[in-house]
């Protein structure tokens, strides 16, 4: 049985480890270097540093002209933009199929490249689907309510995806020959 921790409590060290409390109207601290050296800063800039307690920490320093963008690099870490706008891209002859794409993407829409083409059924799901379209034809309620040959018990919308994955690959001989799988290797002798 463990004693009261109150004792404990009492006596231990209160340190906190946190950032800055902020006021609710405060955005950004001003700087110890121009708070300490604020001569100093007077005399590089030119101008008496101000700084707003409300603004946020890029406008204050671009209105103290002391760095125009805090992102941008300068010296040998200085890089250019590689983003071309559309214009450019257009002016230059340079299709962006990926911006629109995108767009077409996001909107639900058919994208440029076409229709994906379907899942590649398993081995094991067109044995089930050869067997299923053997007994039932066209019929996916049949399909759906053969428990002994629909053991997964796929709805009528999954079978209808895996029906037509069946057909897409199947429609051509070409394409069932070539799997992404290498073939197998014979196991070692110890």
């Amino acid at each position: 049985m463990g004693g009261s921790r109150r004792r404990l409590k009492k006596t231990r060290t209160k340190v906190r480890v946190a950032l800055v409390k902020r006021g609710k109207d405060e955005k950004s601290k001003v700087p110890k270097a121009i708070t300490i050296g604020a001569d100093d800063i007077a005399e590089k800039l030119n101008i008496a540093a101000e700084w707003e307690l409300r603004a946020n920490l890029t406008t204050n320093y671009e209105k103290n002209k002391l760095v125009h963008d805090a992102n941008l690099g300068y010296g040998r870490n200085k890089h250019g933009s590689n983003v071309r706008t559309k214009e450019e891209k257009e002016a230059l002859g340079e299709e962006c199929y990926s911006d629109d794409d995108e767009f077409r993407a996001a909107s639900h829409l058919e994208r440029k490249t076409g229709k994906a083409e379907p899942a590649r059924p398993t081995a094991h799901q067109r044995a089930i689907l050869s067997k299923l379209m053997e007994v039932h034809k066209e019929d996916l309620d049949a399909m759906v309510l053969d428990t002994k040959l629909n053991k997964m018990q796929h709805s009528a919308g999954q079978l209808a995806k895996m029906i037509n994955a069946y057909r897409h690959w199947d429609s051509d001989g070409a394409k069932t020959k070539h799997d992404f799988r290498g073939p197998g290797k014979p196991y070692k002798r110890l």
